[in-house]
């Protein structure tokens, strides 16, 4: 499957799967794991942006907004949800961390909070005044 359909890992291992299914459940024949190879994932790092790639994406940013979204991800490593749920009573500019509530699995969490990224946020501040 590897060489003549030019399948990738997880193709054949779905296909793998489609047999041992059809074994078992329609004929109901015995489907021995321990003699069925099943390929290993292939697990590709991913790619990581250059400090100049980073800055174009930021710099990009159409609206004070979009900067502020990018930076604070870009900054602190947060998840889009964890972004979208902070709020102004997060940010703690005294220890300089920003407490994330309901992380992932509902876990709480501190990060640090850049001296720049404060700045940023001070000045989205002043320009938006959001009700919060």
């Amino acid at each position: 499957m590897f060489q003549k359909r030019k399948l990738s890992s997880g193709s054949v291992t779905n296909h793998l799967a489609a047999l041992r299914f059809f074994y078992i459940q329609t004929l109901k024949k015995a489907w021995s794991v321990a003699e069925t190879p099943y390929p290993k994932k292939n697990h590709h790092l991913p790619a990581i942006l250059s400090q100049e790639e980073v800055a174009r994406l930021i710099d990009a940013a159409g609206t004070p907004l979009h900067r502020t979204l990018l930076m604070t991800l870009y900054a602190t490593g947060l998840r889009r949800a964890e972004v979208t749920h902070l709020k102004v009573s997060d940010i703690d500019s005294k220890r300089m961390i920003i407490n994330i509530r309901e992380g992932k699995g509902k876990f709480p969490r501190q990060v640090m909070l850049s001296p720049k990224l404060l700045e940023l946020l001070r000045l989205y501040w002043r320009w938006r005044k959001p009700k919060d």
